[in-house]
């Protein structure tokens, strides 16, 4: 039986980070959690939903020889997708309204900065959890 994702450590950092929603599942596409709320993210085919639970097998191979995390717009949400140790893949949602910034490359920067943080945080906690399986 597998053991089931370390919640009480992933909780804190999504947190913190201000994630509004998250999907975490199987390489296979097999769901292992989904987190928080996503009633607030507008969807206008849930079939094509970043992140919807029945996309996660394509988007792990949509992650192949990419640069990670990768960094969708859903609305006026921004979304990072990334998977683990080629084990897991998630998708977690947030709010674009908190980057401000003079131009829209330092947006991006700051953007891309964020994401990276946030999808270190959840890689450690996630790298932690596929190891002692």
């Amino acid at each position: 039986m597998d053991t089931p994702l370390p919640v009480e450590a992933l909780e804190p950092v999504l947190g913190r980070f201000g994630v509004l929603y998250a999907v975490f599942a199987h390489v296979d596409g097999q769901v292992l959690l989904t987190w928080g709320d996503a009633s607030s993210i507008p969807q206008p085919d849930p079939c094509a939903f970043v992140g919807a639970t029945t996309d996660m097998a394509r988007v792990y191979r949509s992650l192949e020889r990419m640069l990670l995390p990768r960094m969708d717009v859903q609305g006026e949400h921004l979304c990072i997708r990334s998977k683990v140790a080629e084990r897991v893949v998630y998708a977690l949602f947030f709010e674009t309204r908190r980057f401000e910034a003079s131009t829209p490359v330092e947006r991006l920067r700051t953007e891309y900065a964020f994401c990276k943080s946030l999808s270190n945080a959840v890689d450690a906690v996630l790298l932690g959890w596929v190891s002692g399986r």
